[in-house]
């Protein structure tokens, strides 16, 4: 399977390049591993709960979905013991930091990179005019050709 993955170019000034500055390498990483992430389902160590935006209710059609990262001071909660499958975990590794993103409508392969949102992500997720401003890149990227 072929993916692709890109930053988004109308979001990035705004809500990638800051985060970009404070991290020098997390650009090239997320790039890299977001890809090897959905050509293979592999988990890097720092990925966790990846899920859509529900709200605001009118955004849930855009495809705007966010991966959980452990960036920084804001690690994973810690695991319950014992064995787990892969979803899971997946889906226990949460922390207040989040890489935001689009999926190709047309190209089902192909990801856009829209917003990195560092602490406090889940109160800045509740900020529904940016919500739909993030959903809005989300659905021009799902829609292109």
């Amino acid at each position: 399977m072929h993916v692709t993955v890109e930053c988004n170019r109308d979001s990035y000034d705004y809500y990638l390049a800051p985060v970009f500055v404070k991290f020098p390498t997390l650009e090239a990483a997320l790039l890299e591993d977001f890809k090897f992430y959905k050509e293979t389902g592999k988990l890097p160590d720092y990925f966790g709960r990846d899920t859509a935006y529900e709200r605001p209710d009118d955004i849930q059609d855009s495809g705007l979905w966010h991966i959980h990262l452990s960036l920084d001071n804001d690690k994973f909660k810690a695991q319950a013991s014992g064995k787990q499958d892969q979803k899971t975990i997946q889906w226990n590794r949460t922390s207040d930091t989040a890489l935001v993103y689009a999926r190709g409508l047309l190209d089902e392969n192909s990801y856009s990179l829209i917003a990195v949102f560092t602490p406090p992500a889940h109160s800045k997720a509740q900020n529904y005019e940016r919500m739909r401003i993030l959903a809005e890149y989300a659905r021009t990227f799902s829609h292109r050709i």
